[in-house]
């Protein structure tokens, strides 16, 4: 007997690839069945479910415990809906397929509700998937005829904010501003960014003004844009020793998006002091000296723009390394290294109550 061709297909979408939805977007394709003989079946059904999957204790990150059993694992559904295409829904009544080739078309939207991206790594996984199956009646001994599932890419909307441009003393007031102590005692400094842009869309370049007050020599700066993933559950059942952390955290992961790079920079003749609310009292802000940069770089189109899931947090930043030496060259060198934020953008959608239509498609078999 030769085997039937049961698929989920798209002739919409010609790209080759799975299907890329937003949010109000809407999906049409076909359950594609093609059979050389006639089959005894009690429905036909579509669903549709969005979910994301965290490990408990990745191997990837917490190398140092040995995994003795299937990995734990917590699971968040964001919706789950299904339809029947064809036949009994209640798998009562049994009907016949004949020979040849039948297309039963669907359409769905989506909700205007930001979803998280779909992404896959080796610590969770984030899917909306269609899964189509022909199911026999409920008396029979084995439930599924044929089944297929398709993975569909969804692509939250993103908004990069900027607000009005205002002028004190003749200069623009920077739209985003940032600034740390970095280090400790004499062998710190005051580090202040500044840039143009409030907020960051993905593959948006990223500029920012760096300004390093302190009273070591600065001999060397270097810069890595990464990505941080924390995952978070509020009750976690048997929790082992290794799992505990503040916030209920059950891990972190880091994700490298450039590679390390050297950052030029320039000495200024003059000292001016940062003005800064929350360093006033810095010593290292009002003396020494004074060292300007230009941070450019880029972010991967793969940033995510929600920054938390259902057990997932992300965050964005510039790991900043400062080099320093205390006199001469030559002297004894320090090291000392900052983060700061990249605020990337998100755009909060109200939620509807109860998008039938984005999750019930209709069928219209051929």
């Amino acid at each position: 007997m030769s085997t039937p061709v049961f698929e989920i297909r798209f002739p919409a979408y010609t790209s080759g690839g799975p299907p890329r939805c937003t949010p109000k977007s809407t999906l049409t394709g076909v359950v594609y069945v093609h059979i050389l003989q006639p089959i005894r079946a009690s429905c036909l059904s579509l669903s549709f479910m969005g979910s994301e999957r965290a490990s408990m204790a990745p191997e990837s990150v917490n190398s140092s415990w040995t995994q003795t059993a299937k990995p734990r694992t917590i699971k968040k559904v964001y919706f789950n809906q299904s339809t029947v295409l064809w036949g009994d829904g209640k798998l009562r009544k049994t009907d016949t397929l004949s020979t040849g080739i039948h297309m039963f078309h669907f359409s769905c939207e989506f909700p205007r509700v930001n979803y998280p991206q779909s992404r896959t790594t080796p610590e969770y996984e984030i899917k909306y998937v269609l899964k189509a199956k022909l199911l026999n009646s409920r008396d029979a001994h084995t439930s599924t005829i044929l089944s297929m599932s398709q993975p569909i890419m969804y692509v939250p909307e993103t908004v990069a904010p900027l607000l009005p441009v205002s002028a004190e003393h003749g200069d623009t007031l920077a739209r985003f501003a940032f600034c740390d102590n970095v280090g400790d005692g004499q062998g710190g400094y005051h580090m202040r960014a500044t840039g143009l842009q409030q907020a960051f869309r993905p593959g948006d370049a990223v500029d920012l003004q760096l300004r390093i007050t302190g009273q070591r020599t600065l001999r060397k700066v270097q810069f890595a844009v990464i990505e941080q993933t924390d995952c978070f559950y509020p009750q976690i059942p048997e929790p082992r020793e290794e799992q505990l952390d503040i916030g209920r955290r059950l891990w972190s992961s880091q994700r490298v998006l450039s590679d390390t790079a050297d950052l030029p920079f320039e000495r200024d003749s003059c000292v001016v002091p940062d003005i800064c609310s929350d360093h006033t009292t810095s010593k290292r802000s009002r003396s020494g000296s004074t060292y300007h940069a230009h941070l450019h770089t880029r972010l991967p189109n793969d940033v995510l723009v929600l920054h938390e899931t259902g057990y997932l947090r992300y965050t964005y930043f510039v790991q900043l390394y400062l080099f320093s030496g205390s006199g001469a060259w030559g002297s004894h060198s320090q090291t000392t290294h900052t983060r700061i934020p990249i605020p990337v953008a998100s755009r909060i959608l109200p939620e509807d109550s109860q998008p039938g239509s984005a999750r019930t498609p209709y069928a219209e078999p051929h």
